[in-house]
């Protein structure tokens, strides 16, 4: 039956790619799909090289090889209970088809077990992306033996284990304490922003941690042994084919794991229905405004917006970016303006706004929201078709939403950026009009293309959110429309027109674009909401 389960859930997970709803995907969805993911392949190879190649020749040079990997297995796990903390909660606990399964004569073991399956099976996927490079430049170094080789192939299909262990167990116990607490949701966002912003902080000072890892190998090496002796195990057992090291190594992996299984399969289905003893909210009776179908649907649709943590994260991260922005210039103004004093002069002089204003669109790129809104409606699309509303209410309360969402922050991110980078009125107008007219294409084209290519069939949202069509074709493609207008201008219209010209001629055809696809809403766009 595990077997069984595991296959249907990887073939409905494989058909999120490759179909939309009942309609099959043509040739050129899948060349799409497969160039998406050999691209983003390629740059993860390439960064992972790039950094092993740094390590290889320092740590075997000073006789502490097995930093090299056990620096390799810290990168894995962390990428590893990255990926599953934010995906178990939904893929084990929300899946919308547990009460079918559960409902049939199987164990609740299997489901958990081939759910697991599932995710343990993309952890593979990021280990060997991150591994091959690293045991290639060991193999072409010199430095690899027999023994070693072994001892590497065992750790990376032992490792993910470990990190499965340490995410499912960590998810188990932030939904068992949120579960049991008002605005649990608010928790559960705050804890997951929490986490990126440690995580893009890591990321913005690696290059000054790498060059202290190099220059005080010795000293810390003596650290991470002591401070992480499964990953000094891990790496000893490869860099110096240790038997004992790959014995401790596998106790470290596998004895977690069955653990942690043991006792999620023991307690699953208590999980699933046990009723956590929420105080619901009380009834307070209270006069209500009479409003328009246009604002008590955008009322719903950030209702529900705010409810899923998920949601927020994948579709509008942009926003927090954007906010976090806010408090950053005007904190941290001097140094801001002393980095851009020395930093600008490297771009040939180019006006402050104008960057400015094209790193405030390239946060706007990053918002979504409107390309999953069809899709987040589910098999509860019905509802909004049958409400006492006009299909022209519902889609533009969608369009409504993303720019709350992603215009507000926008602007207060543009007005604490233009304070510090306008000079002049033009400085001020390009920095508060360019972002708003891209986030305005976003928010009416996402929802056109939603239209096109809805994700109504999903178990969970974070399905319809990052695996929908819309949502990968409304984020690669303004991201590839911006990256070919930049190199454009770089490359052809550089000496031809000046930067802050060229942006006012880009911001009156976002203008344009946005115009013409908001009329194709209002005319076809219902009429395509209908059918759907």
């Amino acid at each position: 039956m595990i077997k069984t389960l595991f296959i249907l859930n990887l073939k409905a997970l494989g058909a999120n790619f490759v179909k939309t709803d009942k309609k099959k995907a043509g040739a050129g969805k899948i060349l799409l799909v497969a160039f998406i993911a050999v691209y983003l392949t390629a740059i993860l190879i390439g960064m992972f090289t790039a950094l092993f190649s740094s390590l290889l020749e320092p740590f075997f040079s000073m006789g502490i090889g097995w930093l090299y990997f056990a620096f390799l297995a810290l990168i894995v796990f962390g990428i590893c209970v990255f990926s599953t903390i934010f995906t178990a909660s939904a893929q084990l606990f929300g899946a919308k088809d547990n009460e079918l399964l559960l409902s049939m004569p199987i164990k609740p073991s299997s489901v958990l077990i081939s759910r697991l399956l599932v995710i343990l099976t993309f952890e593979y996927v990021f280990v060997l992306i991150a591994a091959v490079p690293a045991f290639v430049l060991w193999l072409a170094g010199g430095y690899a033996t027999a023994a070693g080789a072994l001892f590497f192939i065992i750790g990376i299909l032992l490792l993910p284990l470990m990190a499965m262990s340490a995410a499912l167990l960590l998810a188990w116990l932030l939904g068992a304490v949120t579960s049991r607490l008002p605005h649990k949701n608010v928790i559960t966002l705050a804890f997951s922003i929490g986490f990126l912003l440690a995580y893009f902080y890591v990321f913005a000072n690696f290059q000054g941690y790498l060059g202290e890892l190099v220059s005080k190998g010795l000293e810390l090496a003596e650290a991470f042994r002591r401070a992480m002796p499964m990953f000094y195990a891990f790496g000893k057992g490869i860099a110096e084919g240790s038997v004992g090291g790959g014995l401790i190594f596998t106790l470290w992996s596998v004895l977690p794991f069955t653990a942690v299984i043991t006792l999620l399969s023991a307690n699953y289905m208590k999980m699933l229905i046990v009723n956590r003893g929420v105080v619901k909210a009380v009834y307070k009776e209270r006069t209500v405004k009479a409003g328009n179908a246009i604002s008590a649907l955008v009322r719903k649709e950030l209702a529900h917006y705010w409810s899923r943590p998920f949601v927020v994260l994948n579709s509008s991260i942009g926003s927090l970016f954007m906010l976090a922005l806010s408090v950053i210039v005007i904190v941290k103004q001097s140094d801001i303006l002393s980095y851009a004093g020395e930093f600008l002069p490297m771009l040939g002089g180019l006006p402050p706004a104008a960057l400015a204003a094209v790193f405030l669109v390239l946060l706007c790129a990053t918002n979504n929201l409107s390309a999953s809104l069809i899709s987040l409606e589910g098999k509860n699309l019905w509802i909004a078709k049958s409400i006492p509303a006009p299909p022209k209410a519902v889609l533009l309360s969608k369009v409504y939403t993303h720019l709350l969402i992603s215009g507000f922050p926008c602007l207060v991110a543009s007005v604490c950026t233009a304070m510090v980078f306008a000079k002049s009125m033009e400085d001020w107008l390009i920095i508060m009009l360019l972002p708003q007219a891209v986030g305005t294409l976003i928010a009416v084209g996402g929802l056109a293309i939603n239209l096109h290519f809805p994700k109504l069939e999903w178990t969970n949202e974070i399905q319809a959110v990052k695996q929908g069509w819309s949502a990968m074709i409304t984020m690669f493609g303004v991201m590839g429309t911006i990256a070919g207008i930049g190199l454009a201008y770089a490359f052809l219209l550089n000496s031809i027109i000046p930067l802050m010209a060229f942006l006012w001629i880009c911001t009156g055809v976002f203008a344009v674009a946005t115009v013409l696809i908001y009329v194709w809403l209002m005319k076809f766009g219902i009429k395509k909401f209908a059918e759907l």
